[in-house]
């Protein structure tokens, strides 16, 4: 029997993806672990392999790299020798059933391996969540296990729909575009928005050229008459990553900030000194890596700001894996440079600089952006003095970076001199840590930076 090869749900929020690369060729023998092809989701490259085995066979019209593809989209199958694919292959299509992906899982996913059944999965408590908020799981209508993010999403978007809608206007039942010559012309945009919002556009007048109903009078109808004139842009899969992640963080954290200033003039001259001498074997260090290695050396004597908030309990990691914001086409990426603390600060150079170079072009994996346990960010580069950082969710701190300038102060004995600074930002979890730790971390950094010694 052919086994069908989809696309899997490969994080929490992950409902569509973008596609890699075959990892295999059509008619090649796929065995148990084997990588079949790449997928890109939430910024970063996964290989899908394979669960079972057979031989492969890619759909005609299969997605090609860089398509967008939905969660349980079937692209190819798993064959027996001998065995003849499906007959039935117009367009990608997707399983009758939500199911996890059958015959692939992500290299690094615990996503099950078998087919679940036609009751959606999800734990005790996270039905007893969906009853409270009265969302039904078959309405969810998601592959693999139902989350409690699924069911608050769920119950937040009917709450927003319902208060976009005025009283009496909303419906279940609208029309669709063209679906009738005696309707009322509608841009396509407006049938989106009247699909989104419930609006029965069928009852509007439209503003457009003989009467066409235009995306602004479906917004109006929703009671957002008082938006300005424009277009509504579909934010991308990262857009939409990043909003959600950073909004979880402002719902969980209690975010503190707190700001000093830093001399540099040593790991200027470091700097300098290591770029005469470096060959075209090694990486100069770039201002992030010297701060990141004083972190790190901050985080062994400072370990409350390397930990976690988790639900009443605080995880206290084994490691210290240091995030780098990096700013990419595609949007913020936060690649980690495991076991920093344990890295000369060449190596550490170098570490960083090959994870930069692969987020930018689109390579990094999953792993490799996964696991951090403090971030820093660097916006010096564009001329910021001071910003107050985010924290990334699943950690308690993150350390922005400002722009070096060479400032002047004044010496004891009233003489004027000029030493190069920059300001550090520290926003932390005040549910995990409290205000003074957190500033003699911060101060021990500052120390770090200033008398810097590898």
């Amino acid at each position: 029997m052919p086994i069908e090869i989809t696309i899997p749900r490969l994080g929490w929020s992950m409902d569509e993806g973008t596609f890699g690369e075959w990892s295999k060729k059509d008619g090649e023998h796929v065995a148990s672990g084997d990588a079949v092809f790449l997928l890109e989701t939430e910024k970063a490259l996964q290989e899908v392999e394979s669960v079972d085995e057979g031989i492969l066979h890619i759909l005609a019209d299969a997605p090609k790299e860089g398509d967008t593809v939905k969660v349980g989209t079937i692209i190819g199958y798993l064959l027996s020798k001998g065995e003849e694919p499906p007959k039935i292959e117009t367009g990608v299509r997707q399983p009758a059933v939500d199911s996890p992906a059958a015959g692939v899982v992500a290299a690094d996913s615990q996503l099950p391996t078998s087919n679940s059944p036609l009751s959606p999965a999800a734990s005790p408590s996270v039905r007893r969540l969906a009853r409270d908020l009265n969302v039904p799981l078959t309405s969810l209508k998601l592959n693999g296990t139902i989350s409690e993010h699924d069911v608050r999403r769920a119950a937040q978007q009917e709450t927003i729909e319902q208060r976009s809608v005025p009283s009496g206007q909303r419906t279940e039942n609208v029309a669709a575009r063209n679906s009738h010559p005696s309707l009322p012309k509608v841009s396509p945009r407006a049938a989106r928005a009247a699909r989104r919002f419930h609006i029965d556009w069928t009852t509007l007048n439209g503003s457009g050229r003989n009467g066409r109903i235009r995306e602004q009078d479906v917004l109006a109808a929703a009671g957002g008459d008082n938006l300005p004139n424009g277009v509504l842009v579909p934010a991308t899969p990262t857009r939409k990553l990043i909003a959600e992640r950073m909004a979880h963080s402002a719902r969980t954290t209690v975010p503190v900030t707190l700001t000093t200033i830093a001399h540099v003039d040593g790991i200027l001259r470091d700097r300098a000194a290591r770029k005469q001498q470096t060959d075209s074997e090694n990486q100069t260090p770039a201002i992030h890596d010297y701060v990141i290695l004083s972190v790190a050396k901050a985080l062994q004597k400072f370990p409350a700001l390397n930990r976690r908030w988790m639900n009443g309990e605080i995880l206290q990691p084994d490691g210290i894996h240091i995030g780098l914001a990096v700013d990419t086409q595609n949007g913020l990426i936060v690649p980690v440079v495991r076991n920093a603390d344990q890295k000369p600060l060449p190596e550490l150079a170098e570490s960083s600089a090959a994870l930069v170079a692969r987020g930018r072009d689109h390579r990094l994996t999953s792993k490799e952006c996964t696991g951090g346990t403090f971030t820093v960010s660097n916006l010096g580069a564009f001329g910021i003095d001071a910003f107050t950082p985010v924290i990334n969710p699943g950690e308690s701190a993150i350390l922005g970076i400002g722009t070096i300038r060479r400032t002047p102060g004044l010496c004891d004995d009233g003489s004027i001199t000029g030493s190069q600074q920059m300001t550090l930002s520290l926003t932390f979890d005040h549910q995990v840590v409290d205000g003074a730790p957190a500033a003699r971390f911060l101060q021990y950094v500052v120390d770090e930076l200033r008398d810097f010694a590898e």
